[in-house]
């Protein structure tokens, strides 16, 4: 997440519901003093070689929603759920498929070289 991120209730939401730490960088402030526990926490937990990849999976998300649209038609969260890791797999999947199809048209399509060898007697 970037800094407009950054207040206490998204880092209590993340940590206490989720399970997990959500990586926020600080917002530069006039006043020096952080206000609130988890924001506290995060000035020694923030990893400067972590958050680049960010970008990563926002390109993913990106990829997905433009290639397989942006509404899951599933109402319940579980199967919400299965049907995102779906989309990834066929992703993967359609990723494989041409690649593997691009290198054998690279070697069907290349000249068959002979190499005779002379040979005097």
């Amino acid at each position: 997440m970037d800094k407009a991120y950054d207040s206490e209730k998204i880092h209590e939401l993340t940590r206490e519901k989720l399970g997990s730490i959500a990586i926020v960088p600080l917002r530069q402030r006039k006043r020096k003093s952080i206000k609130g526990r988890y924001r506290k926490k995060m000035v020694h937990e923030f990893d400067d070689k972590i958050y680049p990849l960010r970008n990563l999976s926002e390109t993913m998300f990106s990829v997905l929603k433009r290639r397989y649209g942006e509404n899951l038609r599933a109402r319940k969260y579980r199967n919400q759920v299965k049907e995102v890791k779906f989309k990834v797999i066929l992703h993967n999947l359609d990723k494989y498929v041409k690649t593997v199809f691009f290198v054998w048209m690279r070697i069907s399509t290349e000249p068959i070289l002979f190499y005779f060898i002379n040979c005097s007697y």
